[in-house]
């Protein structure tokens, strides 16, 4: 199990839940218990909820499954300043605001990312790639996946499961009328 692996796990869960939900919030469109409208702020409403609950849902898993510590940039500084001089320096030019890691120590070498809104980043990084030895190879990695970070976004895939779930919803209705 790794934590790509569980955000994964997450999106099919949550896209299942909503696909759940668009079919009573179809009976009840078609039996005009809810408008058109409240049917449709519903279901982006949820998929809302499940953005807003993937931080808290990652952090609780990558602790479970992972054992992770989460550290500040100024936490690594001590260890290993260079690393953390290089990482400040990419995050200020990014703007990046509020790095935090996951460091874990059973994930094999997985450098990954997640955050929402472009907010409160997580970098999970194994124990091993903080060492000195290791600094060469990390620094590219580390740059390479806060720029991807910042270019991804997973509302933009909650967005992508609301208009699925809604197409869900209208298909369903079409066969309940």
């Amino acid at each position: 199990m790794t934590p790509s692996r569980i955000l994964k796990i997450y999106y099919g869960v949550t896209f299942a839940v909503g696909l759940i939900l668009s079919l009573p919030m179809a009976h009840w469109v078609t039996t005009q218990e809810v408008g058109v409208r409240g049917g449709i702020l519903m279901t982006v409403s949820w998929n809302i909820l499940f953005v807003m609950l993937l931080p808290m849902i990652m952090d609780w898993a990558e602790h479970h499954y992972f054992k992770a510590r989460f550290l500040q940039i100024e936490e690594i500084a001590s260890k290993n300043p260079e690393l953390a001089a290089v990482i400040k320096e990419q995050c200020t030019r990014l703007h990046i605001a509020g790095c935090r890691f996951a460091v874990v120590e059973s994930v094999p070498n997985e450098l990954f990312s997640y955050g929402v809104w472009g907010r409160n980043p997580r970098l999970v990084v194994s124990e091993s790639q903080l060492s000195q030895a290791e600094q060469t190879k990390m620094i590219p990695s580390i740059e390479a996946e806060l720029q991807k970070f910042r270019k991804t976004e997973p509302t933009k895939v909650f967005i992508a499961f609301a208009v699925v779930q809604l197409l869900v919803q209208y298909a369903f209705m079409a066969v309940l009328k």
